[in-house]
C-alpha cells in the first residue's frame, strides 16, 4: 500500500463519517484519525485486496469512539453548523437519509453511495450477512414511506 491509495480512500471515508457524525469537523478528524491509525498498523493488514474494507472498519470503530467520548461531555452549544450545503432538488432525500436510525443509515451508505458488497458490510459491521441484508430492505421500506409523493429530478 502507498499513500496515494489512502488519500484516493479520504472522499469515501468523509462520506461514511458523515452518515454516523453530526458534525462536519469531526468527519474530518475521524478520517484523518483512521488514515493515521491505518498506516501505522498497516503491517497487520493480511490480505491487500480488503484494503478499502479494512479502512472503512477503522473509520467506523474511529467514529464510534468519537460518539462516546461526546456522551461524556455536556454540549455546551446547541448543535448545529448552520445552513446545510445546497443539494439542489435532493433535499427530502438527504433529510430522509439522515433520519434513519444509525443502524440502517450505515449499510444504506456502505451499500448504495460506496459499493460495498453486503458479505464487505457484515465484516465491517461484526454482523451477519443476512443481517445486513435485512437492514438494507428495511431502510429500503422506511425511505419509501418517508419519500411518498417525493419526485427527483
Amino acid at each position: 500500500m502507498n499513500k496515494t491509495e489512502f488519500t484516493a480512500a479520504e472522499p469515501t471515508l468523509y462520506r461514511v463519517a458523515r452518515s454516523m457524525l453530526p458534525c462536519e469537523a469531526d468527519c474530518a478528524d475521524a478520517a484523518q484519525n483512521a488514515i493515521l491509525k491505518a498506516w501505522e498498523r498497516l503491517h497487520t493488514l493480511r490480505r491487500p485486496e480488503y484494503f478499502r474494507t479494512w479502512l472503512v472498519r477503522i473509520l467506523i470503530n474511529e467514529c464510534r469512539s468519537m460518539l462516546r467520548r461526546r456522551a461524556r461531555f455536556c454540549a455546551l452549544e446547541p448543535e448545529g453548523e448552520g445552513p446545510a450545503p445546497e443539494r439542489e432538488s435532493y433535499d427530502g432525500l438527504y433529510e430522509a437519509l439522515s433520519s434513519l436510525d444509525g443502524k440502517y443509515r450505515l449499510p444504506v451508505m456502505l451499500y448504495y453511495f460506496e459499493g460495498f458488497k453486503t458479505a464487505e458490510i457484515a465484516a465491517m459491521l461484526n454482523l451477519p450477512e443476512g443481517t445486513v441484508g435485512t437492514r438494507l430492505r428495511r431502510a429500503r421500506e422506511l425511505l419509501r414511506e418517508k419519500l411518498k409523493g417525493e419526485c427527483f429530478a
